[in-house]
């Protein structure tokens, strides 16, 4: 019905287009008329103008500069420019963002009846909640130039664009000498065989910084997750009981983002789904992208004061829920060096793990009624290291003298041999006392001291860390 008018002014403006293109043109414009009144979509009445001034304007951005992909067009209102460019650009991306509920009702029409795949529509104001993985931004929208910059510049990375389609007069809105954007673009052009005076104004990003955040909306859903509020909720019981009794559920959290990261690339079959807290902000983009990527089925926004209470290692970082390995029974072999800790504390435990993987020791017998390696705050002070070793569960210390061990026992006693002149053999067990009490008597044990000053004593977790290294020092020469 539109397709000869349309392809006329395309022909004036020099913009060649598809006859597919044309005729989606022509329908989109159809829609627009049929629309324009029950949903308050443009001012613009006239046929001949509406194609000049928004879908000429929309279309001829294209031949000055090329159109970045994804591509958020913020304030879109009835789609311009972003529905003519996607028309055009189908192997684009799109994000219209649109607040407007009529609006956006129509964007949805125009999205469904054209099959633009490659559309997808945001209903809600640009604001420093939000969040887009885009290559740029493209707005029409009578908002000034640093305003709209500053509502994007926290998702825009570096050599984003931000592209603003203007009339002739926004000198007072450019911006110069700013930190975070450099001007890139200042063109000022008329569109071909009319008087419609334009400005095309583009601005590339500097710097790296960007910052995401994860919120709970005021209706208590999330866009970025499983938003939970309430102390019935059951995920939030469920984490309640692995805190608990982590050993019993075969589940533990890990807090911080470093551990969070390494188990999701080496042990991802392990990771069941990703903690997160109310207005928790994010600025590394690989983080980011990895929460994106784990989707909004495994991470759950909790409400702040719920997550203080599974937060146990006070660490107020994302925690990931993660499914605990068996620990087997211990068949008394022995390797080059195995690690015995009977130490009932998590964190001693998670720290004397960490020390034995870093100086190349990765059998850890644990001792019954010793702490669980996989507590939260085992794992956290292991630095994760418990997930890349092998533990196995050993007797008690007070049982040692009723099993037959295969390599000599070396306890660390301060009694025993100085340190700096022992040779450890081939094979052995090091052994620790337990937090204060120490070791009880062990049968055919070699009793290893480290010589200290003025102190009567070291911390459990630091002898063993020296023993290790001594180890390790003897056995890379």
């Amino acid at each position: 019905m539109y397709e000869q008018k349309i392809s006329n002014y395309l022909k004036r403006s020099h913009i060649q287009l598809t006859q597919g293109d044309i005729q989606h043109l022509s329908l989109y414009l159809k829609l627009l008329l049929q629309y324009n009144e029950s949903h308050d979509l443009t001012r613009i009445k006239d046929i001949d103008e509406i194609i000049i001034k928004h879908f000429i304007d929309s279309l001829f951005v294209s031949s000055i500069i090329s159109i970045p992909s994804p591509l958020l067009d913020i304030g879109t209102g009835a789609g311009f420019p972003g529905i003519p460019l996607a028309i055009v650009h189908k192997r684009n991306c799109f994000i219209l963002a649109e607040s407007r509920n009529k609006r956006v009702e129509f964007l949805t029409i125009v999205k469904n009846e054209l099959n633009l795949d490659n559309v997808e529509i945001y209903p809600h104001l640009v604001t420093e909640k939000s969040f887009f993985n885009v290559h740029g931004v493209i707005t029409r929208a009578v908002e000034s130039i640093p305003e709209t910059l500053r509502r994007c510049s926290h998702f825009l990375k570096r050599d984003n664009r931000a592209i603003f389609m203007k009339g002739p007069s926004v000198d007072d809105e450019l911006i110069k000498n700013d930190i975070q954007y450099t001007l890139e673009l200042d063109r000022q052009y008329v569109l071909p065989d009319t008087t419609y005076q334009r400005r095309l104004v583009v601005y590339k990003k500097a710097t790296d910084e960007i910052k995401k955040l994860y919120y709970i909306a005021k209706d208590g859903t999330s866009l970025d997750g499983i938003a939970v509020t309430s102390l019935e909720n059951k995920r939030f019981k469920d984490l309640k009981k692995i805190v608990a009794n982590p050993k019993k559920y075969h589940s533990t959290l890990v807090s911080g983002k470093k551990i969070i990261k390494e188990l999701i690339h080496a042990k991802p079959e392990l990771c069941r789904y990703l903690i997160l807290y109310d207005e928790y902000s994010e600025s590394d983009p690989e983080f980011i992208q990895l929460i994106a990527h784990l989707g909004k089925d495994s991470t759950i926004i909790f409400k702040k004061s719920l997550f203080n209470e599974i937060d146990i290692t006070e660490a107020d970082q994302p925690m990931m829920v993660v499914h605990v390995p068996e620990i087997h029974n211990w068949n008394f072999t022995c390797r080059q060096l195995s690690l015995m800790l009977p130490f009932q504390d998590p964190v001693n435990m998670g720290a004397a793990i960490r020390s034995a993987v870093a100086f190349g020791v990765t059998h850890i017998i644990v001792c019954e009624n010793a702490a669980y390696p996989f507590h939260p705050k085992s794992v956290r002070a292991s630095a994760g290291t418990v997930f890349f070793c092998t533990i196995e569960k050993g007797p008690a210390l007070t049982m040692l003298n009723t099993h037959t061990i295969p390599c000599p026992i070396i306890a660390l006693d301060m009694k025993g041999i100085n340190i700096d002149d022992f040779k450890f053999p081939q094979k052995a067990i090091l052994l620790a006392g337990t937090e204060g009490p120490g070791l009880p008597t062990i049968n055919e044990t070699v009793k290893l001291c480290i010589p200290i000053h003025t102190v009567d004593s070291l911390n459990a977790t630091v002898a063993v860390s020296i023993a290790l290294y001594e180890w390790h020092k003897q056995k890379t020469g």
